[in-house]
């Protein structure tokens, strides 16, 4: 059966809705910060706050289950194998299970070692410690959500994981403001909202993950075979991918944690000014990560197929509204950034501070897109160990950088290591491309070798 290739319409089309699925995520946060800034005390807010970051190292270290998820679907898909799609799903979505409920039994330890590593005021522990494990509640469904999304993506269903997570958004909204606002559970009532709505966005996820296999023609033959299911080269495949794609993601977190504590050592006002100009480079992160998703599902697909062909258009389409995208954000960022930040900044040293880095902050959309379209194409060919590699190198790079530039030109040194950070993400990845064609370039036959004869 022959396959259309992909055009520009369906790129955009795949895209939109995972731009909003993108944002839905965010959107919670900020109620959840909106509700306690209404009813609650500072204490509230900086529990919330203290409580999420301990969560949030655990939450999103398993990210892998998405990610690795996509890019093994999305292969499976291409090669035609509907019941290893399948059989996929049903692995990944053991170990988010698994996974889930080991964090919600460990809860109470989670949160002592947290609270030990990040200490607060006593008030300001005891609210965040109410709303981490009322969180806990939720990890499995988390985490299950995590491999449902990323079977959904890479089947190409983009419309299902928007549906997921605007429900998800809108239910922890609306228990935010009954259990908060109504109630005054406070914090607790803020991780308890949290978790109930990833129970419910599990459930739709669930709905949707039905259809999918209705439409498939119901479990394919041998796809619920336990021999194939524990076959220990798929095992061996998964958890090999699962775990560079981990320590890929560390190395990111470590970087952008370097980067905040880059910011406090050069003051109150800097850290406050970057804190700002990282949400800037979050909100338009979500847009071009909707490109980078359909990267991965194509990529996957067309590795899945053994089509050089098709990867290339791939990557050339994919690349296309991703740079371009970049490049209208940087413009915008550059334009309208400093009469934008004057209208959400209320103190006038972070204020100053945020649009005199403002320059550096508008070239990261373009700059990072490189970087983001190489991550989309090596996570859905599943290439964990490259990903991995590169990312330990971009931070060691990056940490260099910094070294070097921060004492010799203070946050501005800061911005522009932290920009380095991004061209090194996309160099290292770009750097091994050719090795990734070269794996789906023909072996050599053996009339290819022959000598030729000697003139």
């Amino acid at each position: 059966m022959s396959i259309a290739p992909l055009t520009r319409t369906d790129v955009l089309k795949r895209a939109w809705p995972l731009v909003f699925a993108n944002a839905a995520v965010p959107l919670a946060g900020v109620t959840d910060t909106f509700v306690l800034g209404l009813s609650g005390e500072t204490a509230d807010l900086g529990g919330v706050a203290l409580g999420g970051a301990i969560f949030s190292v655990f939450y999103w270290s398993f990210y892998f289950l998405r990610m690795g998820t996509t890019g093994l679907t999305a292969q499976a898909d291409g090669a035609g194998d509907t019941a290893e799609t399948q059989r996929i799903l049903i692995r990944a979505f053991a170990i988010a299970g698994l996974l889930g409920f080991a964090l919600f039994i460990l809860r109470d330890l989670i949160a002592w070692g947290g609270f030990a590593v990040l200490q607060g005021t006593a008030d300001v522990e005891e609210k965040g410690a109410h709303y981490l494990l009322a969180r806990a509640w939720g990890a499995p469904a988390a985490l299950g959500a995590f491999a449902l999304s990323g079977w959904l993506i890479g089947l190409g269903r983009n419309g299902a994981t928007l549906a997921l997570y605007v429900v998800f958004s809108l239910t922890n909204i609306g228990l935010d403001l009954w259990f908060v606002l109504d109630l005054g559970y406070g914090p607790g009532g803020v991780g308890a909202a949290t978790a109930i709505a990833e129970w419910v966005g599990l459930v739709v996820g669930l709905i949707f993950v039905a259809l999918a296999l209705r439409q498939q023609g119901g479990w394919a033959e041998g796809a619920t075979d336990r021999a194939r299911l524990m076959e220990t080269g798929a095992l061996r495949e998964m958890f090999q991918v699962n775990i560079n794609l981990m320590i890929r993601t560390w190395s990111l977190v470590i970087g952008f944690t370097w980067f905040a504590n880059a910011g406090a050592r050069q003051g109150t006002a800097p850290l406050a000014g970057n804190h700002v100009l990282l949400q800037i480079i979050s909100l338009w992160a979500f847009v071009l990560d909707a490109f980078a998703f359909v990267a991965e599902a194509e990529a996957g697909r067309a590795f899945g197929r053994k089509s050089l062909p098709a990867l290339r258009r791939a990557v050339r389409l994919t690349g296309e509204p991703m740079f371009a995208a970049g490049a209208v954000f940087a413009v915008l960022t550059f334009l309208f950034g400093a009469d934008a930040l004057t209208l959400v900044i209320e103190d006038a040293d972070t204020r100053a501070a945020a649009q005199a880095y403002l320059p550096w902050c508008a070239i990261v959309p373009f700059l990072g897109a490189g970087a983001w379209l190489m991550d989309g194409v090596f996570i859905g060919t599943t290439s964990g160990k490259i990903l991995r590699n590169a990312g330990l190198a971009a931070v060691a790079v990056y940490l260099a950088a910094d070294a070097i530039l921060s004492p010799m030109f203070a946050n501005h040194g800061v911005w522009a290591a932290f920009l380095i950070f991004y061209v090194a993400r996309g160099a290292a990845l770009a750097a091994a491309y050719p090795a990734l064609e070269r794996r789906l370039q023909p072996a050599p036959t053996a009339s290819d070798t022959e000598a030729k004869p000697s003139a």
